[in-house]
């Protein structure tokens, strides 16, 4: 799941509260220490008082979701991906193409 926050320093408790709540519905438990998070902040003391209250692990540039590196800068996402991924799909391609077939 991805979310945005606006005011994440009085978003954040209520974030943690909502996914209290959804866990005591679902029943799934959400570990908010294994989830990440990137910081748009321009106010260097604000950006201290989120990483200190915020249970959420904080990356710098990158986060893997579902084998896909998500950046912190949009313009990134093509680097970061692109030729992996295209050398993935050729290397399953050439694979497809010619199956060992066993007689």
């Amino acid at each position: 799941m991805i979310i945005y926050l606006e005011e994440p320093g009085n978003s954040t408790r209520k974030l943690l509260e909502l996914i209290s709540e959804f866990s005591k519905v679902a029943g799934y438990k959400v570990n908010a220490h294994k989830s990440h998070t990137f910081l748009y902040i321009s106010d260097e003391s604000s950006e201290r008082e989120i990483r200190k209250t915020t249970p959420f692990t904080i990356a710098s540039k990158k986060i893997k979701y579902l084998g896909i590196n998500l950046t912190k800068e949009v313009k990134d996402l093509y680097n970061e991906n692109y030729r992996t991924l295209k050398k993935e799909i050729e290397e399953n391609i050439r694979r497809w193409k010619d199956p060992p077939f066993h007689g």
